[in-house]
Protein backbone atom coordinates (compact mmCIF):
# COMPACT_ATOMS: atom_id res chain seq x y z
CA UNK A 1 0.00 0.00 0.00
CA UNK A 2 1.29 3.42 -0.75
CA UNK A 3 2.29 5.76 2.10
CA UNK A 4 -0.49 8.40 0.41
CA UNK A 5 -2.89 5.94 1.10
CA UNK A 6 -2.34 5.02 4.60
CA UNK A 7 -2.90 8.70 5.49
CA UNK A 8 -5.91 8.59 3.51
CA UNK A 9 -7.03 5.72 5.04
CA UNK A 10 -6.45 6.89 8.50
CA UNK A 11 -8.05 10.18 7.89
CA UNK A 12 -11.31 8.91 6.71
CA UNK A 13 -11.13 6.36 10.27
CA UNK A 14 -10.91 9.59 12.28
CA UNK A 15 -13.77 10.82 10.39
CA UNK A 16 -15.67 7.69 11.10
CA UNK A 17 -14.67 7.87 15.04
CA UNK A 18 -16.01 11.53 15.06
CA UNK A 19 -19.49 10.59 13.08
CA UNK A 20 -19.70 7.45 15.83
CA UNK A 21 -19.31 9.95 19.05
CA UNK A 22 -20.11 13.15 17.97
CA UNK A 23 -23.47 12.85 19.64
CA UNK A 24 -22.23 11.22 22.88
CA UNK A 25 -19.63 14.33 23.44
CA UNK A 26 -22.62 16.25 22.95
CA UNK A 27 -24.47 15.05 25.89
CA UNK A 28 -21.44 14.60 27.52
CA UNK A 29 -20.65 18.12 27.47
CA UNK A 30 -24.57 18.71 28.26
CA UNK A 31 -24.12 17.04 31.70
CA UNK A 32 -21.06 18.33 32.74
CA UNK A 33 -22.11 22.13 32.33
CA UNK A 34 -25.39 21.63 33.85
CA UNK A 35 -25.21 22.66 37.47
CA UNK A 36 -28.72 21.49 38.37
CA UNK A 37 -27.50 17.78 37.93
CA UNK A 38 -25.34 16.97 41.33
CA UNK A 39 -21.68 16.52 40.91
CA UNK A 40 -21.25 13.10 40.70
CA UNK A 41 -23.03 12.52 38.08
CA UNK A 42 -20.95 15.42 36.32
CA UNK A 43 -18.15 13.91 37.77
CA UNK A 44 -18.92 10.77 36.50
CA UNK A 45 -19.98 12.33 32.92
CA UNK A 46 -16.55 14.28 32.74
CA UNK A 47 -14.56 10.79 33.81
CA UNK A 48 -16.64 9.08 30.64
CA UNK A 49 -15.36 11.57 28.44
CA UNK A 50 -11.89 11.84 29.16
CA UNK A 51 -12.16 8.04 28.38
CA UNK A 52 -13.24 8.53 24.53
CA UNK A 53 -11.08 8.39 22.07
CA UNK A 54 -8.62 11.13 21.06
CA UNK A 55 -8.44 10.82 17.27
CA UNK A 56 -12.25 11.40 17.70
CA UNK A 57 -12.29 14.73 17.57
CA UNK A 58 -12.61 17.18 14.99
CA UNK A 59 -9.39 19.24 15.47
CA UNK A 60 -7.95 15.61 14.85
CA UNK A 61 -9.12 15.93 10.91
CA UNK A 62 -6.81 17.47 8.02
CA UNK A 63 -7.94 18.21 4.93
CA UNK A 64 -6.35 16.06 2.66
CA UNK A 65 -6.75 15.82 -1.53
CA UNK A 66 -8.75 13.03 -2.65
CA UNK A 67 -6.39 11.75 -5.08
CA UNK A 68 -2.63 12.84 -3.75
CA UNK A 69 -3.30 12.60 -0.23
CA UNK A 70 -1.40 16.03 0.00
CA UNK A 71 -2.42 18.42 3.13
CA UNK A 72 -1.67 21.80 2.42
CA UNK A 73 -3.51 23.62 -0.19
CA UNK A 74 -6.33 21.94 -0.38
CA UNK A 75 -9.40 23.59 -1.62
CA UNK A 76 -12.47 23.00 0.27
CA UNK A 77 -15.51 22.76 -2.33
CA UNK A 78 -13.08 19.88 -4.49
CA UNK A 79 -11.15 18.85 -1.85
CA UNK A 80 -7.92 18.40 -4.24
CA UNK A 81 -4.95 19.99 -4.03
CA UNK A 82 -3.73 23.01 -5.72
CA UNK A 83 -1.32 20.87 -8.48
CA UNK A 84 -3.84 18.13 -9.47
CA UNK A 85 -7.17 20.59 -9.32
CA UNK A 86 -5.02 22.76 -12.01
CA UNK A 87 -3.99 19.77 -14.01
CA UNK A 88 -7.89 18.55 -13.82
CA UNK A 89 -9.33 22.13 -14.78
CA UNK A 90 -7.38 22.52 -17.97
CA UNK A 91 -8.21 19.10 -19.01
CA UNK A 92 -11.86 19.86 -18.40
CA UNK A 93 -12.43 17.38 -16.07
CA UNK A 94 -14.37 19.64 -13.77
CA UNK A 95 -17.29 21.18 -14.10
CA UNK A 96 -17.27 24.88 -13.57
CA UNK A 97 -14.16 25.50 -13.94
CA UNK A 98 -11.76 26.23 -16.80
CA UNK A 99 -8.79 28.20 -17.86
CA UNK A 100 -8.79 31.99 -17.18
CA UNK A 101 -8.73 34.21 -20.56
CA UNK A 102 -9.29 37.13 -20.95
Amino acid sequence: MLREDQWKNLDIFRRKLFLKNEIKKLILNSIIENTSIPRTYRYFALFNKSKLIRSSSKTQHQNRCVKTGRIWSVTKHARYSRFFFRTESYKGNLPGFRRASW
